[in-house]
């Protein structure tokens, strides 16, 4: 699969549309039991509650006192947010969407982390490093499932074998003598 198809917004954003019309035939039971065979679905939602758990930790301890996520540089809610909307969306089998939400929380975590460590009276807490790791785990999730497992299902099961075919060769003929002719 190319990049083209891949980040192709018109058609990304026509299925979200069509998955939000048709919420209420969704099979929330079925899908349940297809996870357990969509391996991206499931390290995305473990990254996905990874971050939602640690939304929860002490995210930083400034002398000694734990800070949770959301008085550690005011983006702390913002990032639960949207972890639990990454929750529905690997859910809904939205990886695409995922793991362009999970880069920008990723991006925001990491500038946060990085003013962090900047100050040498605030260390990172365990907070922090889950909610990276679970942000880690659904941008892995979006490269598994786009070009890993899609790969796959590309690529012919069994490739055929060129086999060469050797024809007779047809003997060969004289040409006709020119003094014959005449």
């Amino acid at each position: 699969m190319n990049f083209k198809q891949i980040f192709n917004f018109k058609q990304r954003i026509a299925e979200l549309v069509e998955l939000f019309k048709n919420i209420t035939k969704f099979d929330f039971l079925g899908r349940l039991k297809g996870l357990v065979n969509d391996i991206p679905a499931l390290v995305g939602l473990a990254g996905a509650t990874l971050m939602f758990i640690g939304s929860f930790l002490p995210y930083a301890t400034f002398f000694g006192e734990s800070l949770g996520m959301y008085m550690s540089f005011g983006f702390g809610w913002f990032v639960f947010v949207l972890s639990m909307a990454m929750l529905g969306l690997v859910y809904f089998k939205q990886i695409f969407w995922a793991g362009l939400t999970s880069a920008l929380c990723f991006t925001i975590t990491f500038i946060q982390g990085m003013v962090l460590l900047s100050y040498r009276y605030i260390n990172s807490g365990v907070g922090f490093w889950f909610v990276l790791i679970g942000e880690l785990a659904i941008i892995g999730a979006f490269a598994l499932n786009y070009f890993v497992f899609n790969k796959k299902a590309e690529a012919p099961a069994v490739e055929a074998k060129a086999t060469v075919v050797e024809t007779p060769a047809a003997p060969a003929q004289e040409a006709p003598a020119a003094n014959d002719a005449e």
